[in-house]
């Protein structure tokens, strides 16, 4: 009798844990409903409200940071086409897949879903992040019953440490801060974003540590199967499917050869069964069109990316004149604040285009047990290093990064076991790093300054943050 009793006791915690975790949440305040994850479900509502005939624009964040649904909408309509846009892009940390879920029974008859492929292996397949779609849901829980059974039960594995990163807030009395173009309100009421996005922020016009392999891109089996559902299920509501391309920073590429190209379209072609409406070079745009990432686009570059997809979408619907506007110049590079600090006599150096990267540390610094690392070298930035540029620095116990790194590569710090120290400079974004770097470094204490610690604890953009993990190892200044 007791062995039962206390079996059935069991049991209804289990049932009773949900229930509470979930009245805890609602007593907590809603942490991000003025930022960029709160924007989804305006995207989702602004599909079920329109009238008519609806194009849905459906991919990742260059959805939003490269489209303009207005101008679409109106150089559409002058081919005597009458569409609703409707972006639904915002996250590529919550993943296409969910994207796919949460619209697939949305469709109706007339409808048109150009589904944008992104040339990265995670976005081509059923990856979801848990913790951020709860993030996107908070201020609107029903956005859960739209995901399909492997997403709810990612949803309760992540659930506790979603509640655990809004205790931190309540405790603190914090809270996130949207920043700049990552803010709800940086959205007008189409789903448009319409922050200005004044040319290209990345010191060396693109993102180094992110590079884009055509000839890599995976596309997983199951994110197939799932395409090839949404797309039965869209020929039964009446709608139509077809395939266009993101726009890719062409300085991104470590290929992008016709060959390579053609390659990845006829592995893009013979995966999936709807039409392809563009072609996969037009989207291989200049550096100067982008903003902050590979895939963003400037406010100009979401201009002239607009005008391609609808001359796409008109040749697609037999329209034969082409689609004509007036396209903006291209904007300038962001200005990159660079000093002359640093210990320039204890590096070596060794180029990349429009920058430089620390190669090895002189002989003079292989003894310091400090070193600052300078932010500029003839004139252009310093953003990263060689794995094993600090090989022969076994005495450094402090190295000090300026915000123009974007990288620590894996296997940094293998040849200075004595650091216990890494200070970042103020940035506006994170820098990238393998988590194996810092777990190998179980000693290491990360000092960041006390205004850029919410970047640190929410990520910047639409990456994943991998500085999450650490929180425990950060200190601010």
């Amino acid at each position: 009798m007791k062995r039962k009793t206390i079996i059935m006791i069991a049991l209804l915690l289990i049932l009773l844990l949900p229930l509470s975790l979930l009245a805890v949440d609602r007593l907590l305040p809603a942490y991000y409903a003025e930022s960029y994850y709160a924007e989804l479900s305006p995207m989702l509502r602004h599909i079920q409200d329109s009238e008519g005939k609806r194009l849905i624009v459906l991919g990742n964040s260059d959805v939003a940071f490269g489209l303009d649904g207005a101008m679409l909408e109106s150089l559409l309509e002058d081919k005597g086409l009458r569409y609703t846009i409707c972006p639904f892009g915002l996250y590529a940390a919550v993943g296409m897949s969910a994207m796919l879920s949460l619209t697939e029974n949305e469709l109706r008859q007339g409808d048109l879903v150009v589904l944008v492929v992104e040339p990265v292996s995670e976005a081509l397949s059923s990856y979801f992040g848990a913790t951020a779609f709860l993030k996107c849901a908070e201020s609107d829980p029903g956005l859960l019953l739209r995901l399909n059974a492997s997403q709810r039960q990612a949803v309760l594995g992540s659930y506790i440490e979603y509640l655990q990163a809004c205790f931190s807030y309540y405790r603190e009395g914090t809270s996130p801060i949207p920043r700049d173009a990552y803010a709800k309100s940086s959205f007008d009421s189409r789903c448009d974003l319409r922050y200005p996005r004044n040319g290209n922020q990345m010191p060396l016009g693109f993102d180094s540590s992110a590079m884009v392999s055509l000839a890599d891109v995976q596309i997983e089996e199951a994110f197939i199967e799932q395409i090839q559902e949404y797309c039965r299920k869209a020929e039964q509501s009446g709608a139509r499917v077809c395939l266009s391309f993101s726009p890719v920073n062409s300085a991104s590429l470590r290929d992008h050869s016709p060959e390579a190209v053609w390659a990845f379209f006829q592995r893009v072609h013979a995966a999936f069964p709807c039409p392809i409406i563009s072609d996969p070079n037009q989207y291989l745009m200049d550096s100067g069109w982008f903003y902050d990432s590979n895939f963003h686009l400037n406010s100009a570059g979401a201009v002239v990316r607009t005008v391609m997809l609808a001359g796409d979408i008109a040749a697609f619907e037999g329209c034969c004149e082409p689609v004509r506007a007036e396209l903006p110049s291209m904007p300038p590079m962001a200005a990159v604040s660079l000093d002359t600090g640093g210990d320039m006599d204890t590096f070596l150096f060794e180029p990349l285009k429009n920058g430089w990267i620390i190669s090895g540390v002189t002989e003079a610094g292989s003894s310091m047990e400090t070193l600052t690392v300078p932010s500029e070298h003839e004139g252009g930035p310093v953003v990263g290093f060689s794995p094993d540029a600090l090989s022969n620095a076994s005495g450094l116990t402090r190295l000090i990064l300026p915000s123009t790194i974007i990288a620590i590569p894996d296997g940094l710090f293998s040849g200075c076991p004595q650091l216990s120290a890494l200070v970042f400079a103020p940035r506006t974004n994170l820098c990238r790093f393998a988590p194996e770097t810092l777990r190998s470094m179980p000693s290491l204490t990360i000092y960041v300054p006390e205004k850029d610690y919410p970047m640190y604890r929410e990520g910047f953009g639409c990456e994943q943050n991998e500085w999450e993990r650490f929180l425990n190892r950060i200190e601010t200044y």
